[in-house]
């Protein structure tokens, strides 16, 4: 496979290996959960903060290694950099969120992580192939779009042996809700309690069937007040 001259250059000086090139190890701004603890935006919890599962998709293997570390371009480096994004969900702490939502999330079977920065999508590492993307440019003007409109990012992805619509489908009204219901706490105006929330919050939901124990705006609105309580500056 042949990759351009320019994307050999070595990125750190004295390094002569290719895979160093791409080698980004991020430590200037991937800080661990200790630091996200000390961070303006993140009100400590009484519980013990841990990370969450990293995840990191089949495709994506080959550039990215089992402890995060994202092997890309110089180009998409720097666009990662410059836009202060965070490429490794593995650095994102299991959020509790106080005691009602704890208890909603145990009963749905979800898992909640929280990072107070812009975790890039874990499906949309993809685009940051180091041997280069045809949607790479459209992508990451998405994200440059996404950064200056939505302070606060959500994810909310279904496992488990349920038909592709029905994940899709709970994901996307799960999602709605949690944005409805922040935007009645102010979000995103200037004014609001929920005005300084920012950062990203992924929800995994294990079991479909007992998160219907639950329904969407309820959860919604628990998800939302503890984000107004833990994460706004």
């Amino acid at each position: 496979m042949t990759i351009g001259r320019a994307l050999w250059r070595p990125l750190v000086p004295g390094s002569h290996s290719p895979t160093n090139s791409y080698l980004w190890l991020s430590k200037s701004f991937q800080r661990s959960a200790a630091d996200v603890a000390r961070s303006p935006g993140f009100k400590r919890q009484p519980t013990k903060l841990n990370t969450i599962r990293r995840f990191i998709p089949d495709e994506v293997k080959q550039f990215v290694k089992t402890n995060g570390k994202l092997l890309t371009t110089p180009e998409n480096r720097d666009f990662i950099l410059e836009n202060k994004l965070e490429p490794d969900n593995g650095r994102m702490i299991c959020f509790s969120g106080g005691l009602e939502l704890s208890r909603a999330a145990s009963a749905c079977n979800a898992t909640i992580g929280y990072s107070p920065r812009h975790v890039i999508h874990p499906f949309d590492l993809r685009y940051f192939d180091p041997r280069g993307h045809p949607l790479a440019p459209m992508k990451r003007a998405q994200y440059i779009q996404k950064t200056r409109e939505k302070p606060m990012w959500i994810f909310v992805t279904c496992v488990g042996s349920f038909s592709a619509v029905v994940r899709t489908s709970t994901g996307r009204r799960l999602t709605k809700c949690i944005y409805e219901e922040l935007h009645r706490f102010g979000y995103p105006s200037h004014d609001g309690v929920a005005s300084k929330i920012r950062g990203t919050l992924w929800i995994t939901i294990h079991d479909a069937v007992k998160a219907a124990t639950y329904t969407p705006e309820r959860f919604a609105l628990l998800v939302a007040r503890a984000l107004v309580r833990h994460c706004k500056g």
